[in-house]
């Protein structure tokens, strides 16, 4: 009996052509490790400066016809301390720009409180907040209420709309100088 032991292959000439060109590049690339000059510096990356959204503040216009007017938010005792008699509110112009916005208090007597607010409309805040601070001896008097605007004064009529209460100024109530 005869051993069959496995018999040597050889190769043809097509699969030896590829077997050379497998050795010339693992040893073409296996041999790139090292530099031979000085080594290329870290590159440092840094992040774009990111530039925040600011978004757009919705504002409802006036109605036609109005100046600005002053929404109450709440005139009398403050509700928390009860010590303090107290206006609070915020003034919404229409157009602009303002250099000046004041909302003033005037009693029967001439006292005055007003509430300086800046510079409104325009590229401004068109409604700002504000809170005057009326002696104690006003309470249950009903002040003037006046809006000026660069110096302009407008006297101001009640409304009430939707549960709000505002006084409302209109070319029709500016105030002789």
């Amino acid at each position: 009996m005869k051993s069959r032991l496995p018999q040597p292959v050889l190769m043809n000439p097509e699969s030896g052509a590829l077997l050379l060109v497998l050795v010339i590049l693992a040893a073409a690339l296996g041999g790139c490790t090292a530099t031979t000059g000085p080594a290329p510096p870290a590159t440092i990356l840094t992040p774009e400066p990111v530039t925040p959204l600011t978004p757009a503040v919705t504002v409802t216009p006036l109605p036609s016809g109005e100046i600005a007017r002053i929404k109450v938010d709440h005139f009398g005792m403050n509700p928390s301390t009860e010590t303090v008699f107290e206006f609070t509110g915020s003034l919404h112009v229409s157009g602009g720009p303002y250099r000046s916005a004041q909302v003033t208090l005037k009693y029967p007597d001439g006292q005055e409180y007003p509430a300086d607010l800046g510079g409104m409309g325009g590229a401004n805040a068109t409604i700002r907040s504000f809170t005057l601070f009326p002696a104690d001896r006003y309470k249950g008097a009903n002040p003037e209420k006046i809006i000026s605007l660069d110096g302009t004064q407008y006297g101001t009529t009640y409304r009430y709309e939707n549960g709000n209460i505002f006084w409302v100024a209109t070319s029709a109530t500016a105030l002789p100088s």
